[in-house]
């Protein structure tokens, strides 16, 4: 009887073991926000029109504030804006959510095509 209540123990511990190392090799599992494509159009005009366009119009009453009304002068400084929007820099009410920002970080990225 004790032999068989000592071999249910080590069954037993070597399946928690078990389960243990299979838990820590789902958790390297990297999930890329990258996966598919951002637009430019559909998705990062429409950010900008709506979290950056209050200072960042061109009209010149804002020093320092580069225009972005366009995509040429938006891809110019693609970088800086990936950088800027990832730090929480800009825009200036921290509204972007961690999703617009995953899709900035993306676009940038994946070459800051006019797509």
């Amino acid at each position: 009887m004790k032999n068989l209540q000592l071999f249910t123990a080590i069954v037993t511990v070597s399946f928690i073991i078990s389960s243990c190392e299979y838990n820590v090799e789902n958790e390297d599992v990297v999930i890329d926000p990258c996966e598919s494509t951002v637009s430019y159009s559909a998705t990062i005009r429409p950010l900008i029109d709506t979290n950056c366009m209050p200072c960042h119009n061109g009209d010149g009453n804002t020093p320092f504030a580069p225009d972005l009304t366009n995509y040429n002068s938006v891809q110019g400084i693609a970088s800086l804006i990936k950088d800027v929007t990832q730090s929480g820099r800009m825009p200036q009410n921290s509204s972007l959510t961690e999703v617009e920002k995953d899709a900035i970080k993306c676009w940038v990225d994946n070459g800051a095509l006019d797509n």
